[in-house]
């Protein structure tokens, strides 16, 4: 048996579209940050016309007592944003010291298909959209909090032509970026990955490098499981793999995950340390956010290098 090294917070899920000061058919996949002395969650909210919205929930303990901003930080069909016009998606947060501020990267879908958005914000009350990637179908954008080699660096997962691995891209000015490289692939066969992979939150460093918390999907009868897995990536070259769990390490079991617009599905998108403990915020089912908490060593002993 498939031990999970996650322990479930009792008050999941912690937010549904009944803590929301607005109608909403479903909130889900959070980004997070630790800004100030609060917990500031990054959620999509899907209205009921069925479009995407960001907004912000500010949480003094991260569990509890959610202060949601009736008004979205990054709403989709603004006229100036037409590769928005069908919804801004999945927002994830890096903050990046050397400018002292939050880089936010989600998801732009239109007519022309999904895309990977980035802006900034200093405060999360206002944001500054900078660019589209210039990668065609492409979601699950994290940004690395740190340059390399003067560079930054942020991992995607185009679809190509049916492959759906997690890739890098590098760039001098966060606007114009390029060499890519294939990082994780999805895995093969009957794995519990094999049908595709995506960046969960920004990668985090530990002192054996770089901890990326994925997706992975198989699909059973045709209908797709979403199951969490956990990846080192090389301190210095972020593109390189050190190891890589061969086995999920969190699956849905609870009601609110097997139950939903997409049941059977956990999609891990935002995560904060807090001492030797990671806590990962997920969309569950596609409906609600949720909070699940593992030990850091925990995670990388499964890690296989």
């Amino acid at each position: 048996m498939n031990k999970c090294i996650f322990e479930r917070c009792s008050a999941n899920p912690i937010i549904t579209v009944e803590s929301l000061p607005i109608t909403a058919a479903a909130v889900y996949n959070p980004g997070v940050a630790q800004y100030q002395d609060d917990v500031v969650l990054l959620l999509r909210v899907e209205d009921d016309a069925g479009y995407s919205s960001i907004y912000v929930a500010r949480s003094p303990n991260g569990v509890t007592d959610w202060e949601i901003e009736a008004e979205p930080l990054l709403k989709y069909g603004e006229e100036a944003w037409r590769y928005e016009r069908w919804g801004c998606e999945d927002a994830r947060a890096t903050f990046v010291d050397e400018e002292n501020r939050w880089y936010i990267t989600y998801t732009a879908y239109s007519p022309a298909g999904p895309a990977i958005g980035l802006a900034s914000t200093e405060d999360f009350v206002k944001a500054r959209r900078i660019c589209l990637l210039p990668f065609a179908n492409d979601k699950d954008g994290v940004l690395f909090p740190r340059r390399f080699a003067g560079r930054w660096v942020m991992l995607h997962r185009p679809n190509t032509g049916g492959h759906e691995h997690i890739w890098s891209a590098f760039s001098a000015d966060l606007i114009h970026w390029g060499e890519p490289h294939c990082v994780l692939m999805q895995g093969e066969g009957a794995a519990w990955d094999a049908v595709k992979v995506g960046a969960g939150p920004p990668p985090i460093l530990t002192d054996q490098g770089w901890l990326l918390i994925y997706h992975g999907v198989k699909r059973y009868g045709g209908d797709s499981v979403y199951r969490v897995g956990a990846a080192l990536l090389d301190a210095e070259k972020p593109f390189k793999v050190v190891g890589r769990s061969d086995r999920w390490i969190l699956q849905a079991s609870a009601d609110y995950e097997m139950r939903g617009f997409i049941p059977n599905t956990i999609f891990p998108s935002g995560a904060i340390v807090r001492g030797e403990e990671l806590w990962l915020y997920y969309g569950a089912a596609d409906k609600c956010v949720c909070l699940a908490i593992a030990k850091l060593s925990d995670i990388l002993a499964v890690i296989r290098c």
